[in-house]
């Protein structure tokens, strides 16, 4: 059996263990953890409730188990400043086709929030520089680094209790820094949301990738959350599979997915030969992961998978080679 075939295996074999998690009755904690429950001695009842008995007159009564509440982990700070963010991943090439080709990134960011009118509405605002190190191939020359220097904005605004708009705008500078013709590119995205259930949300847009080999796609999909800790995201061109492992109130849960993206980007390079020209390297991915969510932004993402369909191409002089399949590791902190 091939990788490939073995992944998918493992991806349905994740989707029917999540439809059945889905359906079936839930456990005592689970059902007691959508319901927020006062707490008179003066807990803000948003953590936990301990086991025992409270004292009720002169008689004793049972105390609501010690259970977690269905409170959302704000992903916000109450501030200007929200929060850095430094991230790093390995690419590690399964073969030697074109001389192989193995990638190295680090990134950092730091984030802060702009109120536009009101702090009901925040505009978020990320710059960010990354490094991305390629080892390879020997067939065509490639730059050992390459570069990406911007700024990430986004603002979700809610226009009422069941639509809402997300925009997503990054300039960025994508080079080796020996040239900046063609090196300005502009990533956008735009959705609309509505929520049509408790447990339905649709989303239709569109997303904009500013690359050599891809511009435009259609931003359109679903997601339905059958439980508070079980999420099917079918929303292309990223969809993915999220069940949550646990949950501390309103300050921290971890969730475990499963899911696929478009990896790659296109850098404006200068070649051996010295001329200019437009370098993209591109996959699809596969990936499972583990994150981290604490109240105030901060939080840990852990990501590992397949990646196919590899390639390098360079635009001007139409050159495109197809490259081995890799397995790829990622991770960043939020702090």
């Amino acid at each position: 059996m091939s990788i490939f075939a073995s992944f998918r295996c493992c991806a349905i074999a994740s989707c029917v263990t999540f439809l059945a998690l889905a359906v079936s009755p839930s456990d005592v904690s689970r059902v007691h953890a959508q319901q927020v429950i006062v707490d008179s001695s003066g807990n803000d009842g948003l953590d936990w409730y301990d086991p025992g008995e409270l004292i009720v007159g002169d008689e004793y009564a049972a105390a609501t188990p010690r259970l977690s509440l269905e409170v959302p982990v704000e992903r916000f700070r109450r501030g200007f400043y929200q929060g850095s963010e430094v991230s790093a991943g390995h690419v590690f090439g399964l073969g030697d086709r074109a001389g192989g080709l193995n990638q190295t990134f680090f990134e950092s960011r730091i984030s802060v929030g702009v109120p536009l009118g009101s702090l009901k509405n925040i505009l978020a605002v990320s710059p960010f520089f990354r490094f991305d190190f390629a080892d390879g191939p020997i067939e065509i020359d490639v730059p050992e680094t390459l570069y990406s220097t911007g700024v990430t904005l986004l603002q979700r605004k809610e226009w009422s209790e069941r639509c809402s708009t997300t925009v997503l705008l990054t300039p960025s500078v994508r080079s080796d820094f020996s040239t900046g013709e063609n090196a300005f590119r502009l990533f956008g995205l735009g959705m609309v949301n509505w929520q049509i259930s408790p447990r339905w949300n649709v989303a239709l847009g569109a997303v904009y990738f500013d690359r050599s080999d891809l511009s435009v796609l259609p931003v359109v999909g679903a997601t339905w959350t059958p439980r508070p800790w079980c999420k099917l995201d079918l929303t292309m061109p990223r969809p993915r599979l999220s069940y949550r492992l646990w949950k501390d109130g309103g300050v921290a849960e971890a969730w475990a997915f499963i899911g696929g993206q478009l990896g790659g980007n296109t850098w404006a390079v200068s070649r051996d030969d010295g001329s200019h020209d437009e370098l993209t390297i591109g996959d699809l991915r596969l990936l499972f992961g583990y994150e981290v969510l604490r109240k105030g932004n901060r939080g840990l993402l852990v990501e590992g998978g397949y990646a196919f369909n590899r390639s390098i191409e360079y635009e001007r002089q139409d050159v495109e080679i197809d490259l081995d399949d890799a397995l790829f590791l990622q991770a960043g902190w939020k702090f």
